[in-house]
């Protein structure tokens, strides 16, 4: 089966290259990586990359994964392109729309993005995806990860920031799926608050979910094997969907 690893906002296909070793390795993975794109400006131009991606490898049918905005391009695919779905799993992401407040501090971040640059936003961002205790303990991790993602250009950031900003709400995906879904939440992520991702949970009809205490924004990271056998027992569960 064929199953499409897609990366978060402020980060590369690598945030999958160790966690992939933990997952069945009868399976076909794939990274694709859109983190240096300065074209495009709203996530249904990443959907459209997306398929272009897919359609060059052949691939008709597959399992989306996504962390964070991975997860909302995989939402919006899937609301697209159904036929194509076999499952669908979002690493600490959300079907909801950014509500009014969450979309001020998009315009901010913007606005920070310009005026400071790439490498001073990562290194007040990319943190905050931690909890504090795995900061503690993996600075040399982090700061490796920081020193790689400041590269990115100014553009390829605030255009991601503005696309996820005008992103549409996509729960009726999470509400209409006949194939598995899997949804993985920390209960201290900052970035998608515990109780919306239990509010979706329950709009599931094949839910495979886990909330994880002592966990933030990177469960691949801070829980790898207990997020590698929920993805093992989601993929299992998406060989079974009829083709």
């Amino acid at each position: 089966m064929n199953i499409i690893l897609i990366h978060g906002f402020g980060e590369d296909h690598f945030v999958w290259k160790q966690f992939m070793t933990l997952l069945p390795a009868k399976h076909t993975y794939y990274t694709p990586d859109y983190a240096a794109f300065t074209d495009c400006e709203t996530i249904e131009d990443y959907v459209k990359w997306l398929k272009e991606f897919l359609r060059e490898r052949d691939i008709e049918r597959c399992v989306l994964i996504g962390h964070s905005m991975g997860g909302y391009i995989a939402l919006s695919f899937a609301e697209k392109h159904h036929e194509m779905v076999h499952g669908l799993g979002l690493f600490h992401s959300s079907a909801y729309a950014d509500d009014e407040e969450r979309k001020a501090g998009r315009l901010k971040t913007i606005d920070f993005i310009e005026k400071h640059g790439s490498e001073e936003f990562i290194k007040d961002f990319y943190p905050k995806m931690f909890t504090d205790d795995f900061r503690k303990k993996n600075k040399e991790l982090i700061e490796s990860h920081i020193e790689r993602y400041s590269t990115f250009s100014k553009r390829s950031l605030k255009n991601a920031q503005m696309a996820m900003r005008n992103r549409k709400d996509t729960t009726k995906v999470l509400k209409q799926a006949s194939y598995p879904v899997m949804i993985i939440a920390g209960e201290e992520d900052k970035f998608v608050p515990v109780e919306a991702a239990k509010e979706q949970i329950k709009l599931l009809k094949k839910g495979y979910t886990d909330v994880l205490s002592g966990v933030a924004h990177a469960g691949m990271f801070e829980r790898p094997e207990a997020c590698a056998k929920m993805v093992e027992t989601f993929i299992a569960a998406c060989s079974h969907v009829p083709v």
